[in-house]
């Protein structure tokens, strides 16, 4: 549970609290979280700010919502996928694909998530510990199963997070070259990632 946050039961107060939400995330894309008002919220969305204080306490609490749902999206997507294949290459390569195809299909998740650094750098720091965190998990069971290396998993989960955070934006803001096939993108990346860089 968020603090400042109150989730609605009612149909109706369900429609309204998702069009406050669906209204913020597009004006904080467009305008940033410290150019947008609440006013701006409400005027957009076509309610009064009344009803904005009826499920949310202020504009952080409703961003702070928003970042926690875009981290929950994230991981339930990638875990569905990730759970289809066996094998820790595998599953990394489905996690950095679909990871991709999220950051495409949501572009303004980047935006938002990058922009809680600042707002609030606990907001960042605790975003990314999480994963981490949840991420190493995995990653210990596959040293276990002598899938890996006995590595430093908390180090491998920041290296393969910022893997999948720099393909992302590469593919999203169309940087350098060949960025129109993601599949191909993957296997690259996780060729690279098998075989190392050095020599």
């Amino acid at each position: 549970m968020i603090s400042g946050v109150k989730i609605p039961t009612t149909r109706n107060g369900k429609a309204t609290f998702n069009i406050i939400v669906e209204t913020a995330i597009e004006l904080f894309y467009i305008n940033g979280y410290h150019s947008t008002t609440i006013g701006n919220i409400t005027s957009e969305a076509g309610i009064g700010a009344g009803t904005f204080y009826l499920y949310f306490a202020n504009k952080k609490a409703l961003y702070t919502y928003i970042l926690m749902e875009f981290q929950h999206d994230i991981r339930k997507r990638i875990a569905t996928k990730v759970n289809q294949v066996e094998g820790r290459f595998e599953k990394e390569k489905e996690g950095l694909k679909t990871f991709i195809k999220y950051a495409l299909e949501n572009p303004h998740s980047y935006n938002i998530i990058w922009e809680s650094l600042y707002i609030d750098r606990e907001l960042f720091i605790n975003y990314y510990d999480t994963f981490a965190k949840r991420y190493e998990v995995g990653l210990k069971e596959s040293v276990e199963k002598e899938e890996m290396y006995d590595v430093d998993t908390e180090l491998v989960s920041y290296i393969l997070m910022g893997v999948s955070n720099f393909i992302g934006l590469k593919v999203l803001l169309k940087l350098g070259d060949n960025n129109s096939n993601v599949d191909q993108i993957v296997d690259n990346v996780m060729n690279i990632i098998r075989t190392g860089i050095f020599k």
